[in-house]
């Protein structure tokens, strides 16, 4: 049985948001599975609360688990922007 790459921390964060409001986090919701519909809010509580650096490392270098959400396809905190 093949294994599953771990989850990112942005993936952790999103689910953590869908259990937090009792959403089904694999059920699927406008096309995604509902916790991709939470990356956005998830991208934005690890921003606050990362330092730069952190948030680059563990979230903007990381593989996007969904589309990427408009205003954080570059952020300020972006030390290549």
């Amino acid at each position: 049985m093949p294994r599953h790459p771990p989850k990112t921390p942005l993936e952790l964060a999103a689910r953590a948001i869908c259990r937090r409001r009792g959403l089904p986090e694999d059920t699927r919701f406008q096309g995604a599975k509902m916790w991709q519909a939470h990356l956005g809010e998830a991208m934005a509580i690890l921003q606050a609360a990362l330092p730069p650096e952190d948030f680059r490392r563990l979230v903007l270098d990381h593989p996007w688990p969904g589309p990427i959400p408009p205003e954080y396809r570059q952020t300020r905190d972006d030390p290549d922007t």
